[in-house]
């Protein structure tokens, strides 16, 4: 094993060896939504405000209304999700955004964000999790933003076993 592998090999023991449990190793839902509760308590995503990066996971109402998207095994578009996830807001009240993201544009602010070693650990492994629990086929992984300014919910779901789940924060924008 040369250098790089070294280095490769120790860097993705070291992201899961930090969280708090151990990363699922199916696509059980409930297993999913406890590791991510765990590892990303105590996290907050920094915007005009401190807010806490919570578990999340689309009511059985919502499934059911974006059946079509999930039977494709995609995440829906921006809008379609916003949707189900923007309450009392209209989606096409002035000012509303619904767009996706890149996720890696969420886990690199959350990731730089963390004050302490422990909480760029867990934000660490937090991302390494979405993106190995992703790699089969049947999965998809997504960043939204919904809302209307100041106040933009941020979520990072996955498309497991028919179900999404991820994390939510909000982002507070002036």
């Amino acid at each position: 094993m040369d250098y790089f592998e070294a280095l490769k090999t120790s860097n993705e023991a070291s992201h899961v060896a930090h969280s708090p449990l151990p990363l699922p190793s199916s696509h059980n839902v409930g297993d999913v939504i406890n590791y991510i509760k765990h590892t990303c308590d105590d996290l907050y995503f920094s915007s005009d405000s401190d807010e806490p990066v919570q578990v999340y996971q689309l009511s059985n109402t919502g499934l059911q209304a974006l059946e079509a998207d999930i039977d494709k095994l995609k995440l829906p578009s921006a809008h379609d999700f916003a949707v189900f996830v923007a309450g009392d807001i209209v989606p096409t009240e002035e000012g509303f955004i619904s767009e996706k993201r890149p996720v890696s544009w969420f886990f690199e602010r959350l990731c730089n964000q963390q004050i302490d070693d422990r909480q760029k650990r867990l934000a660490q492994a937090l991302r390494h999790a979405f993106a190995k629990l992703t790699e089969e086929p049947g999965t998809d992984l997504a960043c939204y933003r919904v809302g209307i300014v100041p106040n933009i919910e941020v979520y990072v779901v996955m498309l497991i076993d028919g179900q999404v789940v991820g994390i939510r924060t909000l982002s507070v924008e002036t």
